[in-house]
């Protein structure tokens, strides 16, 4: 996916070429499978399957009733398959525009094979060599003994049924004859889906067409070109389960579609070799210098804007400092509040005595031992509860005479406060500094001018702000006066927008700054490679520098590995570990609202699920954690969480942990969620992972525990059955006392009361479905 710039911004095509009309995706494709489905041939006259007019949409159940086995025992259904297979309208159909939009590509410098779950033949008829053809199912056009194994055409059978035969045998063995087609009950033959596996694997772009890719395994041929690298488009009418992961979905006619595509596909095989491609990277040098990084001036550490009405909370907490032991205290508020700027302040306060040690320690780092007084200063403490502990245990922290204070920096003490009070003293949430309309104009106004010097101070004059300008600014950022960097946010994208005479948003800019850095350092990489570099450092981080080569190994232009050394090195001048003392490669702190946002725009399932496959697992915690508090405000984030989650269900153990421990736990509930609704059968193990008792997960482990009681039903015959189903059915009855479902609870704990009735040795699972009876009786009016 490449970043928007703004449009002022984007690169003019070359001399006499429709750049615009060729999308980014069709430049640089050497190696293309186009997938079709059954869709491609109804424009000549061929039913597909699950379409409004398709043959199983019309005639449900259809596809059932017509398996293999049923064919081979039951004579009058293969009379019925015989005579479907006369009559079928494939004998009369001719291949349609998409059909010969696919076939021009034979002629051209694209090597192109088509994978078709069709068994018409079309693609051959319309001109596509016949061994750049991989027929998943097989053909109609050629019959198969399924005792001797021999083969020939359909047309001589069809001539026999013409002459009366109700079911022709083989002309060698007198065996049984189909279509060499597969039918339902049937194994995809071995050799010919190894053959697609192998084509998707090794392809630049695959073009999914006329397929509604819900047949497996042949759908999950997507996935696995996605994992390689490829991009995937779909062009077909409905929505498919694969879309999160396409870079593009055309939902036109595909009679119209594919011949636009072959020729865009074409013409950007013919262009010049360098030519320009929509989406690289504009040019940002020149006069005025190298671009400011909004990310870099709205960090709290900057201090690029002055710090208003915070003397009180400041003196609150200097007090706080007063006495002896240890002492902690949680400041929380949502980003951008403030936080950060005042532990900042805090610090420099008491450093300036000369008396205290000051610590911003880095994720997992043990607990100081001094006879200073000591401050700590914890940021995104809702995902770091095992440090926080450690810090506040004395058996951890040490003896010490002197005082230690432990400040807390939180968005959210929802899901993981309660947890921690009995160590932490004291709460505070973080609210507007300034609370009067004059007082917030006045800190816009100073805003401004502070934002403007610093955006000066590099040597570019920056433009004053015209006073309706201004005006705007103070009434648009009313809303949220107690959010010091929104307001900032917006002061600085105002200045931005006057100097560069284009409005962009601050994470567009940012992106800005990142392209023009890393051609500085002397990379020379194309716009959607620093894209996904930035997003892999941003979203995993990097304890060391062999962590960070590994992370980017899933960025198929960076496998060269000085060119990947280089990339890492200079993300790390743009995230450096902070302070620099801390260990880490790249920035170990979760990222700030500004870089979510960027995130927010990076990051795609496709995205997530290849980076996801080069990490550690620290990283993928992390990543998982950055998502769920991106995703707590960003939509956008959500859903993509929610299709991660979907397409790697390998992923869901992890995901309980940092719904757990992050404080974030509704996003990947959501996402765990719909995915026991999508795959029933998941393992037991994650039921266990869930805590009895807890309830941020929602529906997901009722489902979970629902899906083990049928598996086990199936089983219910055997001691090892019964016991499993019982022990299962009390989870479940536990699981819905939880959520306060009580006549749901009750009666599955009765089915457990049955069941652990008939085990041979069920005294203890008895007592266990007892007490489930007893706790769901009591939820029952």
């Amino acid at each position: 996916m490449t970043f928007p710039f703004p449009p002022s911004d984007q690169p003019a095509g070359p001399p006499g070429q429709e750049h615009d009309t060729i999308p980014d995706w069709a430049y640089g494709v050497r190696r293309l499978v186009v997938f079709s489905g059954a869709g491609l041939s109804t424009d000549s006259g061929i039913q597909d399957f699950r379409g409004p007019s398709g043959v199983w949409t019309l005639s449900p159940g259809q596809q059932t009733r017509h398996t293999y086995q049923a064919f081979m025992t039951d004579p009058d259904l293969r009379v019925s398959y015989w005579k479907t297979r006369y009559e079928h309208p494939v004998w009369e159909a001719e291949p349609n525009a998409g059909h010969r939009a696919v076939a021009a590509l034979a002629d051209s410098a694209i090597d192109t094979t088509v994978v078709t779950q069709n068994t018409d033949g079309l693609h051959q008829l319309a001109g596509t060599p016949a061994d750049r053809v991989v027929e998943l199912h097989g053909t109609m056009r050629t019959t198969l003994c399924v005792a001797c194994g021999h083969r020939g055409p359909t047309t001589d059978v069809l001539t026999r049924i013409a002459a009366g035969e109700a079911t022709p045998g083989c002309p060698q063995c007198g065996g049984i004859q189909k279509t060499a087609s597969t039918m339902f009950g049937q194994t995809m033959a071995p050799e010919v889906f190894t053959r697609a596996q192998e084509a998707v694997t090794s392809c630049d772009l695959i073009l999914a067409t006329g397929t509604t890719l819900t047949v497996e395994p042949a759908g999950s041929l997507c996935a696995a070109a996605v994992h390689a690298g490829a991009t995937l488009v779909i062009v077909n009418w409905d929505p498919t389960p694969y879309d999160a992961i396409a870079t593009e979905l055309i939902r036109d006619p595909l009679g119209e579609a594919l011949p636009r595509i072959v020729a865009q596909l074409r013409a950007a095989a013919a262009s010049p070799a360098g030519a320009p491609r929509k989406g690289s990277a504009p040019d940002r040098s020149g006069a005025d210098g190298p671009v400011a990084s909004p990310r870099a001036l709205l960090r709290a550490g900057a201090r690029t804007a002055r710090l208003r009405s915070r003397a009180a909370e400041l003196d609150r907490l200097a007090q706080w400092c007063a006495g002896t032991g240890t002492e902690a205290h949680l400041l929380h508020g949502p980003s951008g509040v403030g936080k950060s700027r005042l532990a900042l302040e805090l610090a420099d306060r008491l450093a300036a005595s000369g008396a205290w040690d000051i610590e911003f320690p880095a994720p997992d780092a043990e607990p100081t031992r001094t006879d200073r007084p000591l401050l700590v200063v914890v940021e995104d403490a809702e995902t770091r509860r095992e440090q926080v502990a450690r810090l506040l245990d004395p058996a951890d922290a040490g003896p010490s005479r002197a005082p230690v204070r432990v400040l807390l920096l939180a968005r959210t003490r929802d899901g993981w406060w309660d947890e921690s009070q009995d160590g932490i003293r004291t709460r505070r949430e973080l609210t507007a500094p300034d609370d009067t309309d004059s007082a917030h104009a006045d800190a816009v106004h100073d805003a401004v001018r502070d934002y403007a010097a610093a955006l000066t101070a590099p040597g570019r004059p920056c433009p004053p702000l015209e006073q309706d300008r201004s005006d705007r600014l103070v009434a648009t950022t009313s809303d949220q006066p107690g959010r010091p960097g929104s307001l900032q946010s917006a002061v600085l994208a105002a200045l931005l927008d006057t100097a560069h005479g284009v409005e962009a948003p601050l994470a567009v800019r940012e992106m800005g700054h990142l392209l023009h850095s890393a051609a500085a350092y002397g990379l020379e990489l194309a716009p959607q490679v620093v894209e996904a570099a930035v997003a892999t450092a941003a979203l995993c981080g990097a304890a060391d520098e062999e962590a960070a080569l590994a992370a980017l190994g899933h960025v198929q232009a960076l496998e060269e590995p000085g060119l990947r050394l280089r990339t890492a090195r200079w993300l790390r001048t743009e995230f450096p570990p902070e302070p620099a003392s801390c260990p880490g490669y790249w920035n170990q702190s979760l990222p700030d609202a500004l870089t979510e946002d960027l995130l927010a725009g990076l990051v795609t399932p496709r995205f997530l699920m290849s980076a996801l496959m080069e990490t550690t697992e620290a990283q993928d915690r992390r990543a998982l954690t950055v998502l769920a508090r991106a995703a707590d405000t960003r939509p956008q984030v959500r859903a993509h969480l929610r299709e991660l989650v979907s397409l790697l269900p390998g992923v869901s153990p992890m995901a309980i942990e940092v719904a757990l421990g992050s404080g974030y736990a509704a996003p990947l509930a959501e996402a765990l969620t719909a995915l026991a609704e999508k795959h029933p059968a998941l393992p037991a193990d994650l039921l266990d992972a869930v805590p009895p008792g807890v309830t941020v997960f929602g529906e997901f482990p009722v489902l979970l525990a629902e899906s083990l009681v049928d598996a086990y039903e199936l089983r219910a015959k055997t001691q090892n059955g019964l016991r499993g189903l019982t022990k299962t059915l009390v989870a479940l009855s536990g699981r819905l006392a939880d959520l306060g479902r009580g006549e749901q609870a009750l009666g599955v704990a009765r089915r457990a009361v049955e069941s652990a009735a008939l085990l041979e040795d069920g005294q203890e699972w008895q007592g266990h479905a007892a007490r489930a009876l007893h706790r769901a009786t009591d939820l029952t009016p």
